[in-house]
């Protein structure tokens, strides 16, 4: 099933590479303040870069929660320091940074991240913490997916709003980035997630 997406980006330079390489759906790709008078209600999910304007999303954040009420997907990455959606708390960086406090767990098992484990997120070339530091802490019912270190925060979740669509938080760097650091098999990984985020959707055709 084709899916439609937007990414929201808010950085010079083209689009993640790795975006230019899913096949079998659309991706647009729009710098920030071009989006507050783009009709997002066709979109499967809405992409939010870790660089995104958090004082900007604010401002739109009626947008925000009115395209997520129609059943669309938020997907937002980076640290949260300007909460811009009720379901959304500042980010809390780890105390400590040491091997053990930067080892990643699954918490639970979901199709975005079968066939990845847990333990090759935690290492990438060979370092530790390029996937997650600390966290944007989950709203009550949040599926925890990844967490980080012994008290096990959460890194990963997706929050299936009451009123409506779901958002996954990433907190960490841009996903696309950290998966594509080991090379060319980060692709299937980030194929799937819009296989999924398509299949599963709740827009509206």
């Amino acid at each position: 099933m084709a899916g439609q997406f937007l990414y929201v980006q808010n950085a010079y330079g083209g689009p993640p590479p790795a975006l230019t390489k899913v096949s079998g759906h659309q991706i647009h790709f729009y710098q920030q303040y071009d989006t507050d008078r783009l009709d997002w209600t066709g979109y499967d999910a809405v992409l939010l870069s870790m660089s995104a304007d958090q004082v900007h999303l604010g401002e739109i954040s009626g947008k925000l929660a009115a395209y997520l009420d129609a059943g669309g997907t938020l997907l937002i990455n980076g640290h949260v320091a300007r909460p811009f959606l009720p379901e959304l708390r500042r980010y809390e960086p780890m105390a400590k940074r040491g091997l053990n406090e930067l080892t990643i767990h699954r918490e639970s098992a979901h199709p975005l991240f079968e066939g990845i484990s847990a333990a090759s997120l935690t290492l990438r070339k060979g370092v530790a913490g390029f996937y997650g530091r600390g966290s944007n802490p989950p709203p009550e019912g949040a599926l925890v997916i990844h967490s980080v270190g012994p008290d096990h925060v959460a890194v990963d979740w997706l929050y299936e709003r009451p009123q409506g669509g779901r958002i996954f938080v990433h907190s960490g760097v841009e996903l696309w980035a950290v998966l594509m650091l080991e090379g060319p098999q980060g692709l299937p990984v980030i194929q799937k997630f819009f296989d999924w985020l398509a299949e599963t959707s709740k827009v509206a055709a």
